[in-house]
């Protein structure tokens, strides 16, 4: 039998050479250095798509947040046309105190309404959707639009309840209160240009009479109303706009807001700008029948701007608001996204810094906004019809 020769401790503790180690250690070096230069180049595809990816979802789902309210615009208030509702100042009572019209100006980005410089009171009027210019930037672009959505979600209700001259400051007889329920918001019109809001506390259908809670409207009641519409448990009185500092669609509620926090719907939006789609009776070759006023048809489209549809000029009197919701039948809408993440230096060079919105009408009726070259953005244009104001031919 043999045995292996034992080795000198000087064999036995034999490692690596200083060579070996500094040959192993550049091997290391050039193998990290490739794989950070594929990762570096992978890392710039992945974020434009990733940032791409973020931009068109969070701009297709605020359009689909905004037109889902605009659609329903109005529910609720469309069989008082004749019956002096549209057009009038909201009077709305919360906890007792006047929300609106507003004691003070709104929180950014609605600080503006409704005129270019803050003023109290802020008031609101009875229509489906108003909308507010934004004016310019610092860069003499267009900035982004304010829009107003006025609903109400009844459950059923009938077509008008005619205050009866038994009614109090704390209760309300109507001729017909079927359909009304506890917890409805009533808004009633007067003769004098002006709706009043309440809130039904207790109704009795057998004698059509119900208390109004003292909170929620005036200490008069609504004894000053001729007519009175249900307009549901949850009314909306909502404006959008967009927060500058943030870059994000965000929403203020007038009825229920505190005055001083807007509500965040998405992050990522730069801008949303809106154009009316009025029926001015005149002419259009191409449609059979057009021309007549209150037709239905589309014969323009308009800025929310001038001495006819600026936000100032239809909130001016009462008969100018009916008019002018009369012929509203449409909004154009469009939302612009932005990346989250700007592009490397490396993988952009020069770009436009503007965008054209609207390209396909008349250049009056286009707008200008002002990009970062190193963002990507995506463009959301879509129509919305005001269904409800098409019920105004038959009442």
């Amino acid at each position: 039998m043999t045995y292996p020769l034992a080795c000198s401790e000087r064999q036995c503790a034999r490692g690596f050479t200083l060579v070996e180690l500094l040959v192993g250690v550049v091997v290391s070096i050039i193998c990290v250095l490739a794989m950070m230069a594929a990762f570096a180049a992978f890392e710039g595809p992945k974020r434009t798509a990733t940032s791409g990816g973020d931009a068109q979802q969070n701009g297709s789902y605020s359009l689909f947040e905004m037109e889902r309210q605009i659609r329903t615009a109005g529910s609720g208030f469309t069989q008082g046309y004749a019956y002096g509702l549209w057009g009038c100042t909201i009077a709305a009572y919360a906890g007792g105190n006047e929300v609106i019209p507003a004691a003070r100006a709104l929180p950014a980005p609605f600080n503006g309404w409704p005129q270019s410089s803050p003023a109290t009171p802020v008031n609101l009027i009875v229509m489906p959707v108003l909308i507010s210019a934004g004016g310019t930037d610092a860069n003499g672009n267009a900035a982004s639009d304010t829009l107003a959505v006025v609903s109400g979600n009844p459950a059923g209700t009938v077509f008008k309840g005619a205050v009866q001259a038994t009614s109090t400051s704390s209760t309300l007889v109507l001729d017909n209160a079927l359909g009304i329920a506890s917890g409805d918001y009533l808004i009633g019109a007067t003769t004098g240009g002006n709706c009043i809001m309440g809130k039904a506390s207790t109704v009795t259908l057998s004698t059509n009479q119900m208390s109004l809670s003292a909170n929620d409207g005036p200490s008069t009641g609504m004894t000053a109303a001729t007519y009175v519409f249900d307009i549901g448990q949850q009314p909306v009185f909502s404006l959008y706009g967009v927060d500058t500092t943030t870059s994000s669609l965000v929403t203020y509620d007038m009825l229920r807001g505190d005055g001083l926090t807007t509500q965040p719907i998405n992050e990522g939006i730069v801008a949303i700008k809106a154009l009316y789609g009025v029926d001015d009776g005149t002419t259009t070759a191409s449609i059979p029948g057009s021309g007549v006023a209150g037709d239905g048809i589309i014969d323009e489209w308009v800025k929310p701007s001038g001495t006819t549809w600026s936000i100032s000029a239809i909130m001016a009197s009462q008969t100018v608001a009916a008019q002018a919701y009369k012929q509203i039948k449409a909004i154009r809408l469009v939302v612009v996204s932005r990346s989250q993440l700007p592009e490397h230096s490396t993988d952009y060079t020069g770009g436009s810094t503007t965008l054209t919105l609207f390209k396909d009408l008349p250049a009056a009726d286009q707008y200008t906004i002002s990009t970062q070259t190193q963002y990507r953005y995506k463009i959301y244009d879509t129509t919305i019809p005001i269904r409800n104001s098409l019920i105004t031919r038959l009442f």
